[in-house]
């Protein structure tokens, strides 16, 4: 497939904040593709390290690639708007600046989105890769015990209360990687910040049809960035929720749940709820009571 100029079919969203360890094995994956026809926005987070040296070089390399810094830190969630907001093309994506695809990763997957109109989003299945793998997992005892086809990416067809199901019982919500239709993703973006911002988007994104996952593993998640701190309050402070999101950071996602999928459903996955804000409440109340007997 070949690059036609002017004429992108898919915007691929790069949002990066120091990532000049790993970008670019990002950015030579994403070139390397066998499917040439697409744009690539990066949008810098204000960096502070090599970022935008190797970004700009970058830019000037490949007509494709449009380098974007922000003055001021803007908060991951906000970058990951800006970047499908400029998006004009049929289809997007957003690809981790830590992360590396297979040279057929788009080809294959803008062709299951071509062949199937009833598919709103396709990626392909994920491997771990990198020096902190078992961090990566909330419960430790996930490491060792999954043996689910899916592990990081599921499939989700059926009725729409079905695959609200399906991604409420699923820990993982990777399927946010995937290829997407532009117009469809646009109307389920959130103007808010909040934890699990990305499980309401997919919560949304199922409205307009089904998610597809690829037998072959197409794509790298490093995680050689990821932190093996335990506090949850440190964690929700890096994402910019403000007060209220740190000390209660599942509360506003509950809220959106009752309002947007509707409270018949939200009641048969109470459960689910209940764990989420009081496993995580219970962990912040141990941090705050710590803290305080420490001074």
């Amino acid at each position: 497939m070949t690059y036609q100029k002017n004429k992108p079919k898919i915007t691929i969203g790069m949002p990066v904040y120091n990532g000049a360890d790993t970008i670019k094995r990002a950015l030579d994956s994403l070139l390397a593709q066998t499917y040439t026809n697409f744009e690539l926005i990066i949008s810098d987070n204000g960096s502070t390290d090599s970022t935008s040296k190797i970004c700009l070089e970058y830019e000037q390399k490949d007509k494709r690639i449009k380098y974007v810094r922000k003055k001021n830190t803007i908060g991951i969630i906000w970058n990951f708007i800006f970047l499908v907001e400029q998006a004009k093309t049929e289809y997007c994506m957003w690809a981790s600046a830590d992360d590396y695809w297979d040279p057929k990763f788009i080809e294959k997957n803008l062709e299951v989105l071509e062949l199937h109109p009833e598919i709103v989003a396709s990626i392909s299945d994920i491997k771990l890769v990198g020096k902190n793998i078992k961090n990566y997992y909330s419960n430790p005892d996930d490491y060792n015990s999954n043996n689910s086809k899916w592990e990081f990416v599921r499939p989700n067809i059926g009725t729409y209360e079905k695959k609200i199901q399906n991604i409420l019982e699923f820990n993982w919500i990777l399927n946010i990687f995937s290829i997407f239709r532009t117009e469809q993703l646009k109307e389920c973006i959130i103007r808010k910040t909040f934890a699990s911002w990305d499980f309401a988007v997919m919560l949304k994104i199922i409205k307009f049809g089904d998610l597809y996952v690829l037998d072959d593993v197409l794509m790298f998640r490093d995680t050689g960035g990821i932190t093996s701190t335990k506090s949850e309050i440190e964690l929700m402070k890096r994402q910019n929720f403000g007060w209220f999101g740190t000390y209660f950071p599942y509360v506003c996602y509950t809220i959106w749940c009752i309002k947007n999928i509707g409270l018949r459903i939200f009641l048969k996955n109470f459960s689910h709820f209940w764990y989420l804000n009081t496993h995580t409440g219970k962990k912040i109340l141990r941090e705050i009571i710590t803290g305080v007997r420490k001074k």
